[in-house]
């Protein structure tokens, strides 16, 4: 099953007058904006100089690469990159205004940055999806319940800055999972000269907004610009609302997994492989987070955040590296909801009626993608759990 690495392997070698910029050149540069290019920043947070991706000293192609894989460093994104920057299609793709920030005060998790190829005069703002940090999966729950969370601000400023150096250039914006989020977000919420400026929002796998933002005029001045991408096990882009028609890719891969765009199939001629439609999963899921949203107030979803990252917190988990898909990453779960015997008795009912229920509906359909013993500790929890009042 071909993915993106096998269309730079196939197509590394075109340029962009034998094969148009399609949408997997669009999503091989949002895939990249994953890397931690931070070594490549001097002095402070962002980088305002332009640096072409494939004229990289070897050395600080290897501080990218890093020692290790991680969440956002992952052996496919890497070699992802390495092959771009091999390749004469990639070879004048160019990075800056890079920016990555990370403020525990205030609970924001913000990245960005721009890609650009010069020679066909196309710019890619990249907003960088939730990394591995704490503080970036409370800020996507808190898309749930808040109208605005802190990283929405920055993408706003973001693109209205580069906007106001650049003016003449027609941009597309993407992002992944909460960064196609902020890429929505920031395009329906800037002035009416910045939203002129958009091309095309590329929307992979991503939240949408909150129900009453679809008819906000800013959102429907951009919602023609909107391509919305997602697997047949879209579980992240089910989250809150979004009205445009989605279009389904198939995936080498199962349940959440189907998340990583490095995953998706893609067809000879330059596309994704279409799917008819998404899966049971994703459909029930998606119920399943409207029942969050309709059953639930913003106070209950809030406490059910704050006790739950608070609870991960005092358990010294500071980012999802501590976890991986095993038996122990899902005990350490486990200990964490166990902490929730010294709560109040409201807040437990709150977040374990919320938990049961996304586990009933991933655990009954998904039960190949976990193992024996979690199964049965998967179902310890939900008996432990269903009489909960």
């Amino acid at each position: 099953m071909a993915t993106l690495l096998d269309y730079i392997k196939t197509n590394g070698h075109r340029d962009y007058h034998s094969l148009a910029l399609n949408e997997l050149d669009v999503a091989v540069i949002n895939e990249i904006g994953y890397l931690a290019f931070d070594e490549l920043v001097a002095d402070d947070n962002h980088l305002e100089a332009t640096i072409k991706l494939s004229q990289l000293p070897l050395l600080q192609t290897r501080e990218i690469k890093g020692a290790s894989y991680d969440f956002l460093n992952t052996k496919e994104r890497l070699d992802l990159f390495q092959m771009m920057c091999q390749s004469k299609r990639f070879s004048e793709l160019t990075l800056s205004h890079y920016i990555n920030d990370i403020n525990t005060e205030f609970e924001k998790q913000f990245a960005a940055m721009v890609f650009r190829l010069p020679s066909i005069d196309y710019t890619q703002l990249v907003f960088r999806g939730t990394d591995d940090s704490l503080i970036g999966w409370k800020e996507d729950f808190k898309l749930t319940y808040m109208r605005e969370i802190p990283a929405h601000r920055s993408a706003i400023d973001y693109l209205k800055t580069y906007h106001t150096y650049y003016p003449n250039q027609k941009l597309v914006l993407s992002g992944h999972s909460k960064g196609g989020n902020l890429a929505l977000y920031a395009a329906s919420f800037v002035p009416k000269n910045v939203q002129a400026s958009l091309k095309d929002i590329y929307l992979f796998d991503s939240p949408g907004l909150i129900k009453e933002f679809l008819t906000h005029p800013g959102y429907q001045a951009i919602h023609r610009r909107l391509v919305v991408i997602k697997p047949q096990d879209a579980i992240i882009g089910v989250m809150l609302y979004c009205d445009v028609p989605e279009k389904i890719v198939q995936s080498q891969s199962y349940g959440l997994l189907q998340h990583q765009m490095v995953n998706w199939q893609i067809t000879p001629n330059a596309q994704f492989k279409r799917a008819p439609k998404r899966s049971a999963l994703s459909y029930d899921l998606e119920e399943t987070f409207k029942d969050w949203t309709n059953q639930l107030s913003k106070q209950d979803l809030k406490l059910l955040c704050d006790t739950f990252f608070d609870c991960l917190a005092a358990s010294g988990i500071t980012s999802l590296n501590a976890f991986s898909l095993d038996d122990k990453a899902f005990l350490t779960l486990m200990r964490v909801i166990g902490s929730l015997q010294s709560i109040d008795h409201e807040k437990k009912k709150v977040m374990v009626k919320s938990l049961h229920q996304l586990m009933v509906t991933y655990g009954s359909y998904r039960r190949r993608d976990i193992s024996e013993n979690i199964h049965n500790h998967l179902q310890q929890f939900l008996t432990l759990t269903k009489g909960i009042k």
